[in-house]
């Protein structure tokens, strides 16, 4: 175990002490933030403290500290949108800091300061939150949007049926799978990060979306049999499913017989049910840098533990902006979107 990935170790397994003291900290030497958020102050804080450290923790294992500052630009991002300062976030890092700096007290941690340090001075250069993704002056663009703001307004059939209605008069269901349900998945997700859309709005577009692909799955042509196994699912941690779902019924439909495990699957049950299934690759999403050591752990136990030779293929947020942090922790492949995990799936088998 490298020094990196046991400071990581040592800041998770003291993780309620240091968060229980910061949250303390916090709360004691800046009082307005115990004022604006009432009695759900420390719960709320604890919480934040929290995804932060395991953030943190995530860099370190990674030994990215990109990692850290992308996901404190995102949280940033989130809160302003809900209008809480950016002095909360200021002084949640700043405390978070001086509790680990007492906490560790040797040369990992002066790493972790670094990090922390390094996070906070790129935060003032951070740019604007992402453009919308959806223009309305293309064609399957317009529909997306037009399928986000019928659903949203509480329509879901008529939404559904915009798409199975483009479906009917000549858009491919690939088409409609990776050019409509997952861009739109992508602004609906843009949208509550700015805060106009709410969570239970997201809810609503995602769980129809969800519907929508198994009807799409259902009534489109599959290719012939191609003989190969894909087994697809969210690593342990991740509940955000939707892209890989897409990409699962999307390899059923060019020929693969196709797994879906869903989310959150647990590493340890991905060496046996590779052998079982005889699969000949395996695709995990990843939405969160936090997700970044379970995935590392369920690639090691495949490895370690399989007899059938599959080959491992990534895809998801946390790597987005990564190059090369999916070969690190040890897959042999990336895929930026579905269209990606398509092709790059069937080349690693094949080599074509």
């Amino acid at each position: 175990m490298n020094t990196n990935v046991r400071t990581a170790y040592e800041l998770e397994r003291h993780s309620h002490e240091i968060v229980e003291r910061a949250c303390t900290k916090l709360l004691a030497e800046h009082a307005e933030i115990g004022q604006r958020f009432g009695e759900d102050a420390r719960l709320v804080w604890t919480d934040h403290l929290h995804q932060r450290l395991l953030e943190l923790s995530s860099a370190l294992s990674a030994d990215d500290p990109n990692l850290f500052t992308d996901r404190l630009a995102w949280s940033r991002a989130a809160m302003n949108a809900r209008g809480i300062s950016s002095d909360d976030l200021d002084n949640c890092l700043d405390v978070l800091r001086a509790v680990i700096a007492e906490h560790l007290e040797d040369e990992s941690g002066s790493r972790v300061l670094s990090c922390i340090d390094q996070a906070i001075s790129s935060l003032a250069t951070q740019g604007k939150p992402l453009d919308p993704f959806l223009d309305p002056g293309i064609e399957l663009d317009r529909l997306a949007l037009h399928y986000i703001q019928t659903v949203v307004a509480g329509n879901v059939l008529p939404g559904m049926q915009l798409v199975l209605d483009a479906v009917a008069h000549g858009v491919a269901v690939q088409d409609a799978f990776i050019r409509v349900l997952l861009p739109a998945q992508k602004e609906v997700g843009r949208l509550w990060h700015l805060n106009e859309l709410s969570v239970s709005e997201e809810h609503l577009v995602s769980q129809t979306t969800q519907r929508l692909m198994t009807a799409l799955a259902n009534q489109a042509e599959r290719k012939a049999d191609n003989g190969l196994t894909a087994i697809a699912g969210a690593v342990a941690g991740n509940i955000h499913d939707i892209g890989i779902r897409a990409i699962a019924y999307l390899l059923e439909l060019d020929g693969w017989r196709t797994l879906y495990l869903g989310s959150d699957v647990p590493q340890v049950e991905l060496p046996n049910t590779v052998d079982a299934y005889k699969a000949d690759v395996l695709l995990l999403s990843v939405a969160l840098t936090t997700q970044l050591q379970a995935t590392s752990r369920a690639i090691e136990l495949v490895r370690r533990q399989s007899v059938y030779p599959v080959k491992i293929l990534l895809g998801g947020n946390a790597l987005a902006e990564h190059p090369g942090l999916w070969r690190e922790i040890g897959a042999d492949g990336y895929a930026a979107d579905a269209q990606s995990a398509l092709d790059t799936a069937l080349e690693l088998v094949t080599g074509l």
